[in-house]
């Protein structure tokens, strides 16, 4: 019986702390949801400044809470001094700000027009728990991420910028995170000569990004093209377009693709295209009809069997072309910068030659047949970017620029 009402009495003992146990989670649950959502009401404070150097107009966030006003203030305050420092010169520092909340965490991300610096971005990460600056490391694995950063940036930038952003710390770059992707400015690292900020972007999920892209007026337009392929630095070549969103044409042989048969379709499924540059790079103009006709017409067997579609442009070896030709029916794509990358094989050579003659609705002939043509790809894809023109493919082109390619036209730039 002792027995009995002991076991009783342990009994209620477990029920009475359970229910203890149980209320004070709610209790604590219910304090975190409010806390959480009292941080969450924000309201926007400014820095306006003005006289005959210098202008300021900061935006930034005040939350429901002393001490994380006090670490963003303290981030803004400095970097508003910082500017005003420099009082010989006419200068002007614009910033607004978004917030993106997620876990324990809420990533405020500037966007700065400064006309001292080329830094378009900025962010401060905070733990809203913890009530202080935290890193981008601690949110994610940092192995995961530099991996991650590393991979993108070597396909999609030049060799010495890639090096310099491997060697970097990944905790100084600027952030701007959202549910699908990362965005990574590397506003940190002093890249001497180039006049842009490179960035990349890290998918979170696997939707892809790209919409159809409405045609922008004020954009100007170049297409890349690449003769001879596919070898084996086409692949890269194609991440590298792909990272920079940016698209081409690959003209390729008939007796490279019939042995090349993946890349062939890798390109096929990409956002860019493939068209023939005959099967086996003839001068078309010393061969006969018959022979012409085969050059082509087996490149176009080849692709639609390994495609099950059909070849749009042809590209006939060294720009020659005849009557017979401009019989066949495709549009004829040549080409009116040719940087001789096949010749010099020297990235800066490529790169400037490139730059020296872009205009708009020029068409670029180069080979993924080279290493340092990949080179100059990654160098010139950003800075033709920074200069307000978008690397298109043949097909992108003429889509911009509203051109009807005709069969048996010979193109050698869109206007």
């Amino acid at each position: 019986m002792i027995i009995l009402n002991y076991k009783n009495q342990l009994y209620k003992y477990f029920l009475y702390i359970s229910a203890l146990l149980v209320t004070l989670f709610i209790i604590v649950n219910v304090f975190y949801k409010e806390q959480a959502k009292d941080l969450k009401d924000v309201k926007t404070s400014t820095i306006t400044y003005k006289d005959e150097l210098t202008e300021v107009n900061v935006e930034y966030p005040r939350f429901k809470d002393d001490k994380i006003n006090k670490l963003i203030t303290d981030i803004i305050y400095d970097y508003v001094k910082e500017f005003k420092k420099f009082d010989t010169v006419q200068k002007s520092l614009i910033m607004n700000y978004k917030l993106y909340y997620f876990d324990n965490y809420v990533n405020i991300t500037f966007n700065i027009e400064n006309t001292l610096e080329k830094a378009k971005n900025k962010n401060i990460l905070l733990n809203l728990k913890n009530k202080e600056i935290s890193y981008i490391s601690s949110v994610y694995d940092k192995e995961y991420l530099e991996n991650e950063i590393n991979e993108i940036v070597y396909y999609k930038y030049q060799t010495d910028v890639y090096e310099k952003i491997k060697e970097s710390n990944i905790n100084n770059n600027t952030y701007i995170i959202d549910e699908n992707k990362i965005e990574v400015y590397f506003n940190n690292i002093n890249f001497e000569n180039l006049d842009y900020i490179p960035y990349i972007i890290i998918p979170l999920t696997e939707d892809t990004f790209n919409e159809d892209e409405v045609p922008d007026e004020n954009k100007k337009y170049i297409a890349f093209t690449f003769d001879d392929g596919p070898s084996k630095y086409t692949k890269e070549l194609l991440k590298t377009l792909e990272l920079n969103d940016s698209t081409a044409t690959f003209f390729m042989l008939g007796n490279r693709m019939k042995y090349n048969e993946e890349i062939v379709k890798e390109v096929y499924k990409s956002s860019s295209e493939v068209a023939s540059h005959t099967y086996s790079h003839k001068n078309l103009n010393k061969l006969s009809k018959d022979d012409i006709l085969k050059e082509i017409n087996s490149t176009s067997i080849i692709f639609n069997k390994i495609t099950n579609d059909n070849i749009k442009y042809i590209r006939p070896p060294y720009g020659n072309y005849n009557d017979t030709v401009k019989s066949t029916n495709f549009p004829i794509i040549l080409w009116n910068i040719d940087p001789k990358d096949w010749l010099v094989k020297d990235s800066t050579k490529v790169y400037n030659s490139v730059l020296k003659h872009a205009c708009d609705g020029c068409i670029v002939l180069m080979h993924d047949l080279y290493p340092t043509t990949i080179e100059a790809v990654k160098m010139l894809i950003p800075k033709l970017n920074s200069m307000g023109y978008e690397i298109v493919s043949i097909s992108d082109l003429a889509k911009y620029k509203n051109y009807d390619l005709k069969n048996g036209e010979i193109i050698r730039k869109i206007k």
